[in-house]
């Protein structure tokens, strides 16, 4: 018997879905993997970081810290004398996001901005399998180690804010006070649709290829900041040239698929595994904390801040009005304002 042959239409097609299998498995194994190391690339970040400094006046070095657990080699910029200030930052973000609040509080304090791990010029990180609680406070204790800090005020955004919260619940005896600024990640009872999209593997590689490629020229989009005419274009071109380090991309997906959507969870449904579910160790949080919530945080609401402050002994959440995510860099003025006011309480 004479068998049909496939349609040219069919054969297509097979094709076509076979191409988008090995494309997308490509990009999942590529971002899933750590690049080697791009001096090029670092370089280049370097002098655009010195310009911000530069910019805005700080009168800083970049120091790196050798950390034992996790494995890290640790780049943070530092400035200044007196008590320490350790600033945390957030997402696939870097230290220098925080020059326009160190700009000031160098005068005063011993002020540290680390690049977190995967970020920056700190070693890249496969978060795959790593517990992020457990992670993030080794971390900062193996930093604050490294730099022989044993007690520090700590100043947190987003994940970084996440991570400080954890480090404040498991070592309060090293925490002088607490200060989040910007929504700490995951504290919505639920996790956005958007980091949701983040930490599906293949939606997230194939995001990152296209419409989120890392270092597009252009300003700050309003997702993160209120009025991105007020970040001066020295300091976008620094976040990109982070990005784009090799490894920052790499390290951030995978970061985004351990904690963006928990195992079994659809993508419409599941709890968060961040900041939310620290909620009910809340009461025995003891550093004094400050919550600065920018007004349009896109991120979540000031509620979340409010609720969160009422569950804590000693917390305070303060609406920063008309600030985004990253506050300081819509409202600088309010935001040193209010930290420093705490800081010296």
């Amino acid at each position: 018997m004479k068998r049909d042959m496939p349609s040219r239409r069919t054969v297509l097609l097979s094709l076509f879905g076979l191409g988008a299998g090995v494309g997308t498995a490509y990009l999942y194994r590529a971002n899933n993997t750590i690049p080697a190391p791009d001096a090029a690339a670092e370089q280049r970040f370097r002098t655009l970081q010195d310009r911000v400094l530069a910019r805005y006046g700080v009168p800083a070095t970049s120091k790196f810290y050798d950390v034992v657990n996790p494995t890290l080699r640790v780049h943070v910029i530092e400035a200044g004398k007196g008590e320490p200030v350790l600033f945390v930052h957030g997402g696939n973000s870097v230290a220098a996001g925080w020059i326009p609040l160190l700009a000031h509080f160098h005068q005063a304090f011993r002020v540290l901005a680390p690049d977190r791990p995967g970020c920056g010029l700190t070693t890249k990180f496969n978060y795959l399998g790593v517990p992020l609680r457990e992670h993030a406070v080794a971390y900062i204790r193996g930093l604050m180690d490294a730099m022989h800090v044993s007690r520090t005020a700590i100043v947190g955004n987003s994940m970084g804010g996440y991570f400080a919260l954890a480090f404040a619940l498991a070592h309060p005896d090293r925490v002088s006070k607490l200060i989040l600024v910007g929504e700490p990640a995951g504290s919505a009872p639920k996790i956005r649709l958007a980091n949701r999209l983040f930490g599906t593997r293949i939606i997230n590689s194939i995001l990152f290829a296209t419409i989120l490629k890392p270092g597009r020229p252009g300003p700050m989009g309003t997702v993160v900041v209120a009025h991105p005419d007020r970040v001066p274009n020295d300091l976008v071109d620094c976040f990109n040239a982070g990005s784009v380090i090799p490894g920052a991309v790499e390290s951030w997906i995978t970061m985004s698929e351990g904690f963006f959507r928990p195992e079994g969870a659809g993508l419409f449904a599941g709890a968060s595994p961040l900041t939310f579910a620290l909620r009910p160790e809340l009461g025995g949080l003891q550093p004094p904390t400050l919550l600065l919530w920018g007004e349009k945080d896109s991120f979540g609401p000031p509620t979340l801040g409010q609720e969160m402050a009422r569950l804590m002994p000693n917390g305070r959440c303060d609406v920063i009005p008309d600030a985004g995510h990253l506050a300081w860099l819509d409202q600088p003025e309010i935001c040193i304002e209010r930290i420093r006011t705490f800081l010296d309480a």
